[in-house]
């Protein structure tokens, strides 16, 4: 069965977010929305393991995560930790506006992609025929003819190379984002990619501070509310750190000194925020600025990689369509020297 889009789990977490804020509960909210039309099938069965695990006493959290190859770890682990502290609406409603992130940020670069791919498909077979047909140019009449076909075919062949390639790089950068969650040194490598990985973490830190806020806020352990954070906010580093940092804090340590002790993960204006706010009292109101912060900074990242990501890619594409222009060229005037040779001797 076909998962869900970006664009569908956007729409998805944004209903959940709004019966769980009316109160109603998420049975009453699953069936309502499985007596909606045109509801799609994975969808469908999304809505389908959350009252099959709710009827089976599971928490709703695990409920979701019945939906297997529909939901990932990641939506699993931060709508179980808004459960768990009793505010299931910010989990989906989170979950909602990164999806709706990723949805814009797709849109904008697969309409800048547009004119190079065009552009790329045409200059391919354009210089294949182009070089063709230079080469076969001669005065000998008996000459063989130039095999138009063969070159086709050969260009075609290494479209396909280029395409196998592409696709290889995308799996491979997809597997390295789930090992990222749990890894702190994936995290840390795909954290160095330019722009993109500013905007990991500032969607990892926006997570991290708004679901330590819910902890706090329903009371949990300073320690379990740093874990819970740490785990749900789908950084290795920020996972690795946190569990670390919790043991700190249950051996009496501050929670400031926890933070201190990780700069990879923690920035340090965010470390000393929280450090100020932990002495002052101020630790939950300092949590839900943070998160506007990054949840802001977020938002600007992804819109730098939209804006970008098409331009290297439409630099990288012109640099091949030139290469391409220098090899018709260069075929052209071997071939006029070839027949001024020819004329001459």
């Amino acid at each position: 069965m076909a998962g869900l889009s970006v664009k569908a789990k956007g729409l998805v977490y944004s209903n959940l977010e709004k019966y769980a804020r009316s109160g109603m509960g998420m049975e009453k909210a699953c069936d309502s929305l499985l007596r909606q039309p045109r509801v799609r099938s994975a969808e469908k069965k999304l809505y389908e393991s959350i009252l099959s695990g709710l009827k089976q006493g599971k928490a709703i959290g695990d409920s979701l995560g019945l939906a297997r190859g529909i939901v990932s770890p990641l939506e699993v682990e931060v709508v179980s930790a808004s459960e768990e502290g009793g505010m299931l609406e910010k989990g989906f409603g989170h979950l909602a506006e990164y999806f709706r992130r990723i949805h814009r940020t797709r849109q904008k670069i697969r309409k800048g992609l547009t004119y190079p791919i065009v552009l790329v498909h045409l200059a391919v077979p354009v210089s294949t025929l182009a070089v063709t047909a230079f080469s076969g140019l001669t005065l000998d009449a008996n000459a063989e003819k130039p095999d138009y076909m063969a070159s086709f075919l050969q260009a075609g062949k290494n479209m396909l190379i280029a395409y196998v390639v592409i696709l290889g790089l995308i799996i491979g950068f997809s597997i390295l984002v789930k090992l990222a969650r749990r890894s702190a040194a994936v995290d840390s490598l795909l954290n160095l990619i330019p722009l993109f990985g500013k905007a990991r973490k500032a969607v990892a830190l926006e997570r991290f501070t708004k679901v330590f806020e819910i902890f706090l806020l329903a009371g949990k352990k300073m320690s379990d509310s740093l874990s819970g954070a740490g785990k749900a906010s789908g950084s290795g580093s920020i996972r690795e750190a946190s569990f670390v940092g919790a043991g700190i804090v249950a051996e009496g340590d501050e929670l400031s000194s926890a933070l201190f002790s990780a700069p990879h993960a923690f920035p340090s204006d965010f470390s000393r925020g929280m450090a100020s706010a932990e002495e002052s009292g101020q630790l939950d109101r300092e949590l839900a600025e943070w998160s506007r912060f990054y949840s802001e900074a977020a938002g600007d990242a992804m819109d730098r990689v939209a804006e970008w990501a098409p331009k290297l890619f439409y630099w990288a594409i012109l640099l091949f369509v030139a290469a391409l222009i220098i090899r018709a060229a260069s075929a052209y005037f071997n071939v006029v020297n070839k027949l001024i040779n020819d004329s001459v001797f």
